[in-house]
């Protein structure tokens, strides 16, 4: 009898084991997460979000955000010069809604607070225990919550104090596509500005960007991915308005994997062209990189946690920790 006990209780085991490594893994829900470049230069501006993601078993879908970005540069570039000591923490929610089978609207809502923050000791730490170049950290002298630029045109900005603010309201409408395994989205994005703050925080500007994107649908798969390519039209800006690009091309790609029936690993790369003529690299084209782990409740929601990094060195937020939740 024990060794019959045993034996059943090791077929539960061995049959756990496989589901959790993915033998009747569940299809990834989604490959987007609801990102795009948290420097302010860009975030101030109507650069999308990562496309919106259909709702799965009802009419509405909502997404919650917060992230903490932090970034310590210095540059002098002929008559240019920027410096940017700061964390701004960021929240936001996104409410989707489906209609029909052919469309969706979307709302992002969010709120920004620039200030001295608590990553600077993390990442410094980081940098020390496994000898990464640590760059400007801990040479400016400033006091966390700064960030300033002028140049010889006489064109400036600055942020010298801590700030709570909303973020620009962000609308986009969809329309679905169905394909073999698939989806297109053919997509509008409307940037409606909301806050006099600062234009560190919404530049001001009525902005309208046009896109293309392509999603699995397999449910099947253990796979999600997704694609993007779109082209925003700005508006008049109150931030480096002397330097505004009129037009900016952005591209994403996204990539999620499921473990099992809870968990799946993704991860997402965008990229945008300069928004700026300049020669200061963080106003210059940058690409972003988020990985990230999530939860699938039984409950039908999704608990994400990542980090993202600019794939190009001083080009975008330096770091930049995350959770987000779904349902």
């Amino acid at each position: 009898m024990p060794d019959r006990r045993r034996r059943r209780r090791g077929a539960r085991l061995v049959g756990l084991a496989f589901a959790l490594l993915g033998a009747d893994a569940a299809a990834a829900e989604s490959p987007w997460l609801l990102y795009r470049d948290a420097n302010p230069f860009v975030a101030a501006s109507g650069l999308p979000f990562a496309p919106p993601a259909a709702p799965t078993e009802r009419d509405w879908r909502v997404e919650a955000f917060a992230g903490a970005s932090n970034t310590e540069l210095a540059f002098d570039r002929g008559g240019e010069h920027l410096v940017y000591d700061a964390e701004i923490h960021e929240a936001r929610v996104a409410l989707t809604r489906a209609l029909g089978t052919r469309w969706l609207v979307r709302a992002t809502f969010g709120a920004e607070h620039v200030g001295s923050g608590f990553l600077d000791g993390l990442v410094e730490d980081y940098h020390r225990t496994f000898g990464f170049d640590a760059g400007d950290r801990g040479r400016l002298g400033t006091d966390g919550h700064t960030i300033a630029y002028r140049d010889a045109r006489g064109d400036a900005v600055a942020l010298d104090r801590s700030l709570t603010a909303p973020a620009p309201l962000l609308l986009d409408v969809a329309l679905r596509a169905p394909a073999e395994h698939a989806e297109w989205l053919y997509g509008a994005t409307l940037k409606l500005p909301i806050s006099h703050a600062s234009p560190l925080v919404d530049d001001r500007a009525l902005d309208l960007s046009v896109w293309l994107a392509v999603q699995s649908v397999d449910a099947q798969s253990p796979w999600s991915w997704g694609a993007r390519a779109g082209v925003m039209q700005r508006g008049r800006s109150r931030l480096l308005r002397g330097r505004d690009e009129d037009q900016v091309p952005f591209a994403d790609a996204a990539l999620t994997r499921t473990l099992g029936r809870s968990w799946d690993l993704q991860a997402q790369l965008q990229w945008h062209r300069a928004l700026y003529d300049s020669a200061i690299p963080l106003l210059e084209s940058a690409a972003t990189l988020s990985l990230s782990s999530g939860w699938h409740a039984r409950g039908g929601w999704t608990l994400r946690a990542g980090l993202v990094e600019d794939a190009t060195a001083r080009r975008a937020q330096d770091v930049t920790l995350f959770v987000a939740l779904s349902i």
